[in-house]
């Protein structure tokens, strides 16, 4: 239950934090230095909570940290390689990284695209 509430804490943090990282520059390659920074945030917030459940990491690894930022950053992307898998509460962490990844990337999407297009 504690894993599920960090993550939704962890959820609202990312959001909070993207959109303050947005509100910061006009200038587009700032931004973009900006979001790719929010979104390494997200990454490295997800990855302190499968540091929590290293135990029920399963798959080829080496129970490193490293391991850790690389499974939350393909779950993030969607990429979902697959070499590193979780049981147990991890799972929904997982899914929820997952949808968090794809909105927040849209986003990012959306805005540059917004800056490119009003500077033209």
């Amino acid at each position: 239950m504690f894993v599920i509430l960090l993550t939704l804490l962890i959820v609202l943090a990312c959001i909070y934090v993207h959109k303050v990282f947005l509100e910061l520059s006009n200038d587009l390659y700032f931004s973009i230095l900006l979001l790719m920074t929010s979104h390494l945030i997200h990454v490295l917030l997800f990855s302190w909570v499968y540091f929590i459940c290293i135990d029920n990491m399963m798959g080829n690894h080496n129970k490193q940290y490293l391991d850790l930022f690389y499974y939350s950053i393909s779950t993030y992307t969607t990429l979902g390689v697959g070499d590193i898998y979780f049981t147990g509460v991890a799972r929904i962490t997982s899914g929820i990284q997952s949808l968090i990844g794809l909105i927040m990337i849209a986003w990012s999407a959306s805005h540059i695209y917004l800056k490119i297009k009003k500077e033209t």
